[in-house]
């Protein structure tokens, strides 16, 4: 038993330090983050949405899930994530980007990189899908003219007003 709790104990030490090191390279590229590494039962980094423009989601948590690490959307730093948990497979990354005539640095750089624009690149393709998201909700709320119609919670009380034209 005591060599069973030493291993879950390594392995989330692991997991807390491979946070701290995405979360370091994140902030390279300056993006905003807050560190939960230190939230026993659920470690995890808060990356927060770069974009001027409005998301329906203030950033996303990325924690590490099995051997992967994965991220989601969540609504403030300190909530809980909803939606579908996409895989930031940095092992991948690494196989794919480094060859063998590349030296250390460089590779580390590379891998960098593209971890940088896996996680830019969620961000704007999110904001561009609730554009479109809201402007077919407009679309769909236009009459036969083309004329968008707001809804309203109120009565609407004109048709019952009545004149006697004499």
């Amino acid at each position: 038993m005591k060599k069973f709790l030493e291993f879950v104990d390594k392995k989330e030490r692991d997991a807390i330090k491979q946070l701290q090191v995405l979360m370091q390279v994140l902030q390279k590229f300056n993006w905003e983050v807050e560190d939960f590494t230190e939230n026993i039962d659920d470690p995890y980094i808060f990356v927060k949405a770069p974009t001027k423009e409005e998301l329906s989601f203030e950033g996303i948590r990325i924690y590490k899930i099995g051997k992967s690490l994965a991220y989601r959307i969540q609504n403030e730093a300190a909530t809980h994530p909803y939606g579908k948990a996409y895989a930031l497979d940095v092992e991948s990354m690494y196989t794919d980007l480094v060859s063998d005539d590349m030296d250390e640095q460089r590779a580390g750089q590379e891998v960098m990189n593209a971890i940088n624009s896996e996680i830019k690149r969620f961000f704007k393709e999110s904001l561009k899908a609730e554009k479109e998201m809201g402007s077919s909700e407009i679309e769909k709320d236009k009459d036969a003219l083309g004329n968008v119609v707001i809804k309203s919670t109120g009565t609407d009380y004109s048709n019952q007003v009545t004149s006697k034209i004499r």
